[in-house]
């Protein structure tokens, strides 16, 4: 799967059903929201529901761009700018588009995952100020946070292996 265009549709995917959710929600919400949770559920910040909104939009737009804007501009940068393992084989005019693309292929899972962990933290946040809903769960947010971070180690190691080695 080193198709840069599977994580974009899953990255599109997941962004669409997320912004549906805030759209749908948006009305149900207090004008002044909890927005930032204690390891206890409990609420340590307040925002407006627009401020609240506006800083989920800049933290999708910065997933967004380090998930697709950043592996464009390292598709144009001189190698002498770019840090990589045994960068003169990988980035060799023969070797340079197919490994551009698998960096923007793993960009986009990273992008993905970024994603789908901000809209999970941001549905319990968005939960959590609807009475009919209750408190934030910090379980299932740990347990997802979790996820992320094993997903970030194995995309990492493969990441690595993949650079480090270098064909005979």
């Amino acid at each position: 799967m080193n198709d840069p265009w599977v994580p974009r549709m899953v990255y599109g995917f997941l962004l669409a059903i997320g912004l549906l959710d805030w759209v749908r929600r948006y009305p149900l919400l207090p004008e002044r929201m909890a927005s930032h949770f204690g390891p206890h559920g409990e609420v340590t910040n307040w925002q407006t529901k627009e401020q609240f909104f506006m800083t989920m939009v800049v933290v999708v737009g910065v997933s967004f761009v380090a998930g697709f804007v950043v592996p464009l501009l390292i598709g144009i940068m001189p190698a002498s700018m770019i840090n990589l393992p045994h960068k003169q084989y990988w980035l060799a005019a023969e070797r340079r588009k197919e490994t551009i693309r698998y960096l923007s292929m793993k960009m986009g899972w990273f992008a993905c995952g970024v994603l789908f962990l901000h809209l999970f933290v941001t549905s319990e946040a968005i939960n959590a100020n609807i009475p009919s809903h209750g408190q934030f769960a910090i379980g299932a947010t740990f347990a997802v946070l979790f996820g992320f971070m094993v997903f970030m180690g194995i995309w990492t190691i493969l990441l690595m292996r993949h650079f480090r080695r270098v064909p005979e």
